[in-house]
This record gives C-alpha cells, structure tokens and sequence, in this order.
C-alpha cells in the first residue's frame, strides 16, 4: 500500500466505482488478506525438491566463492520459476519478490533480487556449464527411471538464431544461434548450447552429440538420431555409427547426387497412392571423402506447369534426400524423417513461453539463463507427465500454465501450519488437487519429509 497515496486509499476503503457496461458498475477494493497468483509455483518448488533437483544442483554447480548469501540451486530454481509464470525480462523477478505470499508457500524467505541473479549468471565459465549439464544430466537420468520403460530414444536436434536487441552483445555477431536437442517420445529437451550468431549450425557438430549423449540415460539402449541439412557431414555420420545409434539426415543435393537423383529409372519411383505427384526412390551414394557409399532415400514432387523454375528442373521435378542407416521401406521411413519437424514447433514454443529474448550482455550469462530456461520448460513436461492427470499427457504449455500455473488462491499461517486455500469452484481444482497428492509418491525421501 506505500505505492498507493492516502487520497486514494481513503477512496479504496469505500470502494472506487467503475462502469463495465450500462446498468453494471463494479467497486474496487483493498483486502489485508494473504493472496496469490503465482500458487503453481508451489506444484513447481514442491516437483523440485521431489526430484532432488537442488541437491543435485548444488553438488554439481560451484560458482559462489563464498558460503554466505543464496545458494546456486536458490539462484536457479528462481530463473526457472520465473519463467515457468511467463517472465519475460530478469526484472520480472520483482514480482516474485513482491509476492511474499508465494514464497511462505515454497518455503523461501526470499528470492534473489534482479541484480543479484544477473551477476549471479555472470560468474559462469566455460567450466561451470560442464558442471550445469553434469547436473541436468542427472536429473534426467532421475526422470528416466520414473517413467515406464523406455528403451529407444528418437533425439531430433535443429537450430534457432535469437536475436540481439540494443547494443552489441559479447560473443554475438547479429544475434545468437541456439542449438537444441529434444526426445520425440517425451517431448522434454534433452540438451540446449548457445554458439555465436555467426557460427554455423553444423559446426562441431560431433563435439555437440558428445556432450548430448552424456545426458542420455543409461536404460536407453536405441537412439535415432534426425536432423536437417545442419548435421549432414562425414563425421557426424561415422560417430552415429560408430554409438550404434540409426540416423536419418537431410541431405545437401551437391551436383554428382543430384545427377544420380534425375538418373533414376522411371519404373524404380514409386508413387504415392495418397498425393498423386509425389514419388519415392533410392540411391546408394558416396560422397567425396567418405568412407564407404551410404543409402538415400528421395522423394521427388511434380512442379505444376508454367511454377517457377518449371523449365529448368528435369521433368519438372523437385527433390529432397535424407541419407540413413535404416531399414525398411522408404515412404514410410521419409514419413517418420519428416515428424523432425516437430522440433522447430518446440523450439518455437520454448522460445516463446520461456525465452523470448536473451537479457544479459555477457555470453556465458545468457547461456546460463538459457540453461535455466530449459529446467523450467523440462519441470512443466515433468508435471504433466509424472503427476498431472494422464488426460494431461498431450497438453502443451499454455495449456498447463493455464490449468495449474496461474491460480489465485489465499495462504493462512497458525498453529505452525500454512494453508494454501483456493476456491472450491475453480475449473481445474482437481487436476491441481491430484497433483498435489502425486508429488509426494515421486520419491521416499520426499515422503518421509
């Protein structure tokens, strides 16, 4: 009430009138009761602690010279949640900070300042995002082992550029290339790095798979690797072999396959009984250097007469190749090729519910605010799929922020308990109540607490 002037709080205590519509005028008034919007920060906080995520954070992240003041997994776990409710900006953390409601609730005294949590990220070398994903690694080897068995893994890996608002930022030419892995069957992301705007998607490319794989977990014993044209070179196909993972790449159409493409015997395409237009072939073909030839699978569309380019493409045809180690038929392997796409729907949606801009103007910053994003967006996947009820299983995150996220609800403190009260004729009441119930079930040191 110190931002509200004394004329105006007098006003408050009588109730300020506002017309809505004809015949409807509502009056706005003060309350000295406890409230909050932020109460799903409490599915959040309650989700974290069962999955043991600050301990593992703290065993792991060591950047704090010193003891004193917030620990790394108070640090972290504030970025996330500030992103799990939709900030945008690091100074949106003030509406946690103001929200003390919320913090009785999640057991926090307080929450890191902006300042504090920008130089927080600030700190970070090279070395201390080694240990970020060392962490991150075991907690989804942790996840892994609450879900059903899951033996075989389909990784889709794709590339982002975020732009740079304002002055220049360190390590970015005109903007910052995210790379990002996610696994089909969960959707969560398995592995995210920030490169520099003027690096090339593909560019150690072998290095990138390295440090993803640390983070698959050791029950998955398939992976199938899909990617575009970015990870189409010799290396990355060698170490996909060389793992026993299968893989299915778009590939770059230099002039010897594309040559091989328009050679193709007319009776060896195979048309699609659906599309009418579409056809399906292959190839084996080795690129120059490459150790041995490799199997292509193309696919080939008529243009439709007098489009552009009509007379300069043989028969009017275009093209597209994806070299695999796969077997099977090879429609049906370019359909399931083709389900990668769904990883540019997720990279947008993570870009747009957790990380619309990159706010800090040191590179190793940004990463680790990009780090603290991805928990954030794994930790509501990991609500909907662990504790959320299974109708939940094909919601996206809109959906659940919606649901769970942003509920107004009222804390009551006494007799050294704290009540979290929300409104009997809330929408999504019992989906919020069964998780709540879920969580503890999660891990028995959490029950015994």
């Amino acid at each position: 009430m110190k931002q509200v002037n004394s004329a105006t709080l007098k006003k408050l205590q009588s109730g300020i009138p506002l017309k809505v519509r004809k015949g409807h005028t509502v009056h706005l008034e003060t309350t000295e009761d406890p409230l909050t919007v932020h109460t799903g920060l409490s599915l959040l906080y309650a989700m974290a602690e069962a999955l043991e995520i600050p301990r593992t954070l703290d065993e792991h992240i060591h950047v704090k010279e010193r003891e004193q003041g917030y620990p790394e997994s108070e640090h972290i776990l504030a970025l996330a949640a500030n992103a799990f409710i939709g900030g945008d900006f690091l100074d949106d953390l003030e509406a946690l900070r103001e929200d003390a409601v919320i913090q009785r609730a999640i057991g926090r005294k307080d929450i890191p300042d902006p300042t504090t949590a920008a130089d927080f990220c600030r700190r970070f070398t090279l070395g201390h995002i080694l240990q970020f994903n060392r962490a991150l690694a075991e907690i989804h080897s942790r996840v892994h082992g609450l879900r059903p068995k899951m033996k075989a893994w389909t990784i889709d890996t794709d590339a982002k550029p975020h732009e740079v608002f304002g002055a220049k930022k360190e390590g970015a030419a005109r903007n910052y290339q995210g790379m990002y892995s996610f696994v089909s069957e969960t959707e969560e992301m398995l592995h995210s790095e920030l490169r520099s705007g003027n690096t090339q998607p593909g560019a150690k490319a072998v290095a990138y798979l390295r440090r993803m794989k640390r983070k698959i977990p050791e029950g998955v014993q398939e992976v199938y690797l899909r990617s575009d044209s970015a990870f189409y070179n010799k290396e990355v196909v060698e170490f996909c072999e060389g793992e026993g993972w299968t893989l299915s790449i778009t590939a770059d159409q230099t002039a010897p396959l594309r040559q091989l493409m328009e050679n193709v015997a007319e009776g060896d395409w195979k048309e699609d009984r659906s599309h009418p237009g579409l056809g399906y072939g292959e190839v084996w073909y080795q690129p120059v250097g490459w150790a041995k030839p490799y199997r292509y699978l193309l696919r080939r569309k008529k243009k439709p007469k007098g489009g552009q380019g009509f007379l300069f493409e043989a028969l009017g045809y275009e093209y597209y190749a994806v070299v695999t180690n796969r077997e099977g038929e090879v429609q049906e392997l370019m359909e399931v090729h083709d389900q990668r796409g769904a990883a540019e729907r997720r990279i947008g949606q993570f870009s747009n519910e957790f990380m619309s801009h990159l706010p800090l103007g040191g590179f190793m910053a940004n990463w680790v605010y990009m780090l603290c994003a991805q928990l954030a967006y794994n930790l509501s996947y990991w609500l909907r799929d662990l504790v959320l009820p299974p109708f939940y299983r094909k919601k996206h995150i809109k959906r659940i922020r919606r649901c769970v996220g942003l509920v107004a609800a009222k804390v009551v403190e006494g007799g050294r308990q704290i009540r979290l009260k929300i409104s009997v004729t809330h929408r999504w009441l019992r989906d919020f109540v069964y998780a709540w119930q879920k969580i503890p079930t999660l891990c028995p040191a959490f029950r015994s607490g």
